[in-house]
């Protein structure tokens, strides 16, 4: 499928270092007599083994090959994750499931080739469709993979599981209504969303898509539905790429109630990867879904973008599907359909789709290398969607626009203006027939030893160790709480040992003993009740660094009137990075804090303390989590409290989006004055997320951002761009439509979408 040979791959720079786990504690801890209660196993998987009859007789070349999926197994094997999933038997779709999306003459065509043995027949009548192969087995093996899809969102939405993953095969995501393409004969997938809206009363489904190509069929199934959302990352080089559609460009946003439901993110060069990836993630993928709030999301789940695949020639590393599967378990209530579609080199196929599995289970997301710039394509790419959805999302109203009658030379526009493009170098012509043999491409044996040398170098050096306790909580067990959050009793219950020493020390211990058992691996995350002055942040934070060693501490000040003495104490050291959402300081002055280089180690947002859940969000999806990932923190500490707008839900959801990073290591201290339901709603909620637990939705996100805290969230990108070259999406676009006559007369993109009028 890919119209590149393979180039020589630089080199890259794939030296991570295991975050060490056994550092020495310096500080007696009382621990209680059990240990936090495992976790229910609420990850379900299916497949079948039966799947790897399914090759191409003719073509043993063929990239889509059963030992895609044995390896996949296998790794998920040796990192012993399938015996703690929940076993979801395989079963076939029924024919009135296939035909919620393809027509009968799709099911008859292939229904015919059932045990068929004639090679030669099967050849030409594969040569009638793109990329495709028939094996014997292709019509039961594609009604399992079908029904076993079905089958796995069916239990999530039963409550049986929580989430889940479907290895099957075939896959899914090009089969359309009428016509099998790319290795693909049932859409797996639509199928399985048609299932939920129709059988299940679902009103919103949200399709994440990150295979490299693009899912053309489920597009064209869903766009004019706005009860679905589909989100496809995928490579295109302006058409030059496989499936060469104009479909697949990013101005094709829906059609009719569907219009701004369709978001294609085209990539239009090789080499992308986890930056620019995250990048998506952060400012188009997770605050639009978060918007949209759905009831259930599926991902097709192709592996073809990650480093070593012949396919797609991008660079993202397995770990980094970790990331992605973690940032959407927090939608929905957890419920989360992981559904294989591509990915074509068996070593990062495998070990990406296994950590994969290894996040729905629970498990921290492995370290990755930290975030550098995304790439100019992939800024230009975020920017185009960005541009034709403003309208449609409020969460995009963010960005500046300017008065195009101003500009003389779109072509020649100063750095902070942004004018789309539609390019399309493929053909639109189908052939009568396709080629079937010698049609993947093949690498060049020298570059597919280098990538698959630095494949064991990432593998190797990446930190899979989890921790006996997922929570600790420390506190006074006087502490009324204690007893009215049941929640509380599924963490681990630690306390300092008393002693004739001052209340400010006591309080300092604890929390210090906090951080201690989580640097040690006791604990993964922890939660603390205490005075929250910054005499013992600061001294909390200063035992982190100086006798734990930990590099990239990242302290975010949630409460709404954060402590200046804590930035203070820190405004020379590069180790730390402060950030609080509601500043003492003006916008203005938010460079003053920091001293020579440590400046950009200091990130006030400064919202009004009457802002909702909208400006969090906001604030956290275009500042700072992309900071975050470029830092790279070992650790970080929040402190909250219960003042401010901010809801129980929304405090939640920003804390397991944080858990992320840093392989988890999380601590949040909250004041021990909370006596007012907000207060303890907000820990019940912190709780949940650190446990893995469903998060509700907060009803603000949907809400426009006042223009006051747009301004705000705009000024702190541009005094922080210099310093952190993430956030580079601070641009202005057109005020009017300008893919239209007169500003742009290629008919031929009208003709074939001809929605654009209606932008």
């Amino acid at each position: 499928m890919s119209s590149h040979s393979c180039d020589s791959v630089n080199n890259i720079t794939v030296i991570f270092h295991k975050i060490a786990c056994n550092y020495s504690c310096t500080k007696k801890i009382i621990w209680s007599s059990t240990f936090s209660r495992p976790p229910k196993m609420t990850t379900g998987i299916t497949y079948d083994n039966r799947m790897v009859e399914h090759k191409c007789l003719w073509d043993l070349n063929y990239n889509e090959k059963p030992e895609r999926f044995t390896s996949i197994l296998r790794r998920c094997e040796e990192l012993q994750l399938l015996n703690r999933c929940i076993y979801i038997k395989p079963r076939a779709a029924t024919k009135e499931e296939l035909l919620m999306v393809h027509t009968p003459e799709m099911i008859s065509i292939l229904k015919n080739t059932a045990g068929f043995s004639d090679e030669e027949a099967l050849e030409q009548l594969s040569s009638k469709y793109d990329f495709l192969y028939i094996h014997p087995s292709t019509y039961d093996l594609s009604l399992l993979a079908a029904g076993s899809t079905v089958e796995l969102v069916s239990n999530i939405l039963d409550g049986k599981i929580k989430n889940g993953m479907a290895v099957i095969r075939p896959p899914g995501h090009h089969a359309m209504k009428s016509e099998y393409c790319g290795y693909c004969f049932y859409n797996n997938v639509a199928i399985a969303a048609q299932y939920a809206l129709d059988n299940q009363g679902l009103k919103r489904i949200l399709i994440v898509d990150w295979d490299i190509h693009h899912g053309q069929a489920t597009q064209q199934m869903f766009y004019d539905d706005p009860r679905v959302l589909y989100f496809s990352i995928h490579g295109y080089q302006n058409g030059a790429f496989w499936p060469h559609l104009r479909e697949s460009d990013y101005h094709n946003i829906g059609r009719g109630a569907g219009l701004g439901y369709n978001i294609n993110i085209p990539m239009n060069e090789i080499k992308m990867g986890n930056s620019d990836y995250m990048a998506i993630f952060h400012q188009l993928i997770l605050p639009i879904a978060y918007e949209f709030n759905p009831e259930l999301v599926i991902v097709s789940a192709g592996y073809d973008a990650a480093l070593g695949c012949p396919e797609g020639e991008m660079e993202v590393t397995p770990a980094c599907y970790s990331h992605f599967t973690n940032s959407l378990m927090g939608l929905a209530n957890g419920r989360l359909a992981v559904v294989l579609e591509g990915g074509y080199c068996l070593k990062s196929l495998s070990e990406g789709a296994a950590l994969t599995l290894r996040t729905l289970l629970g498990d921290p997301a492995p370290f990755i290398q930290n975030l550098d710039a995304p790439k100019k394509s992939a800024q230009q790419a975020i920017m185009s969607a960005m541009y034709v959805l403003r309208r449609h999302w409020n969460c995009l109203q963010h960005l500046e626009e300017f008065n195009v009658q101003e500009i003389k030379d779109p072509m020649n526009l100063p750095e902070d203006k942004f004018w789309p493009r539609i390019e399309f170098v493929g053909s639109d012509e189908k052939p009568e027939t396709y080629a079937t043999r010698d049609i993947c491409p093949a690498q060049d044996p020298k570059v597919a030893a280098e990538l698959d040398a630095q494949l064991d170098d990432l593998i190797a050096s990446t930190c899979l160790d989890t921790q006996p306790n997922r929570v600790g909580f420390s506190t006074n067990p006087a502490e009324p709480i204690v007893t009215q959050l049941e929640i509380i009793q599924r963490c681990h219950m630690m306390q300092t040992e008393r002693s004739e020493i001052s209340i400010a020390e006591e309080t300092s211990g604890t929390f210090s003993n906090l951080i201690g058992s989580i640097l040690d691996g006791t604990c993964r995350s922890g939660i603390a009740i205490m005075d929250n002055s910054s005499e013992n942040l600061i001294k909390t934070l200063k035992y982190a660094i100086d006798s734990r060693v930990t590099k990239n501490v990242m302290f975010i000040d949630m409460r709404n009137h954060p402590d200046v003495e804590i930035q203070r104490a820190f405004q020379e050291d590069v180790r730390i990075l402060c950030a609080s959402l509601y500043s003492p300081f003006a916008v203005d002055d938010v460079e003053l804090m920091g001293l020579n280089d440590s400046k950009r180690y200091i990130v006030n947002i400064s919202l009004q303390t009457n802002c909702g859940d909208a400006e969090i969000f906001s604030s956290f999806f275009r500042v700072l989590l992309p900071i975050a990932y470029q830092f790279g923190p070992q650790l970080i500490v929040i402190a909250a409290d219960q003042s401010g707008n901010i809801s129980a839900e929304c405090f939640g959801q920003i804390i397991h989006l944080l858990t992320s990073l840093a392989g988890g290591r999380l601590s949040v201290t909250f004041e021990n004055s909370l006596v007012t339901n907000s207060g303890i709603n907000r820990i019940k909620s912190c709780v949940q997320a650190l446990l893995g637990e469903p998060i509700g939705m907060p009803g603000e996100i949907y809400y426009r951002l006042h223009a006051t805290s747009v301004c705000t969230i705009r000024t702190v990108i541009k005094a922080h761009n210099p310093y952190w070259n993430a956030l580079q999406f601070n641009m202005g676009v057109p005020d009017v439509n300008v893919l239209v006559p007169p500003f742009m007369n290629d008919d031929k993109v009208l003709r074939y979408n001809p929605e654009l009028l209606h932008y």
